[in-house]
């Protein structure tokens, strides 16, 4: 799952706007799809963005892939927080009950997610054992797919199999994975959603 060379990061660590490029080209989208379900879409993009320009601010040293997904999603979290909170203070003067217990909800999963470097070497740990133990099959397609990004049809053609039988088998690959992360599934949900 690691998606980044040592070169971007070292990059990155010079402050070089290239590298900083490569992973917001990266990392945007998955971060916007993570804080859309505890935001809306339109804040969910300025949130994201402000975590990206808190990044570039604050310049942290980055040894490894990790430690920067902590970062940026650390960084979200807190910001979605701020949003719920400030929507909670105002909604407090408006009887919108069903909105406010949605808001607490909300503000109680993000408090309890864990965005720990830890957590995303667990996250790593995790999706390469179960990568390895998906048939081989089932593997090279899931591959393909979700981690060099090819089209269905791309796949289909390359292996020589019908587009319905792709599919077949990165729908299995996604069950099998969402078991195993079952318990990160916020934080990786934008790489088990079919279609992707």
């Amino acid at each position: 799952m690691t998606s980044l060379s040592k070169e971007i990061i070292e990059l990155l660590n010079k402050k070089k706007e290239a590298a900083f490029e490569v992973v917001f080209n990266l990392y945007y989208p998955r971060l916007v799809y993570f804080a859309k379900e505890y935001v809306v879409y339109e804040e969910a993009k300025g949130l994201v963005q402000d975590a990206f320009v808190s990044f570039w601010e604050k310049n942290p040293v980055i040894s490894n892939e990790s430690q920067l997904q902590s970062f940026l999603y650390t960084t979200v979290k807190n910001n979605c927080l701020m949003q719920l909170r400030h929507q909670k203070v105002i909604k407090n003067f408006k009887d919108r009950s069903k909105e406010r217990i949605q808001n607490q909800i909300y503000v109680s999963a993000l408090e309890q997610l864990d965005t720990s470097v830890t957590a995303f070497q667990e996250i790593e740990i995790i999706f390469e054992k179960t990568i390895a133990d998906l048939p081989p099959r089932c593997r090279e397609i899931f591959i393909l797919s979700r981690i060099e990004g090819k089209k269905n049809y791309e796949i289909a053609e390359k292996l020589e199999i019908s587009d319905k039988a792709v599919e077949a088998q990165i729908t299995k690959a996604l069950k099998i994975l969402k078991i195993a992360l079952k318990d990160f599934l916020p934080l990786i949900a934008y790489l088990l959603v079919s279609g992707h």
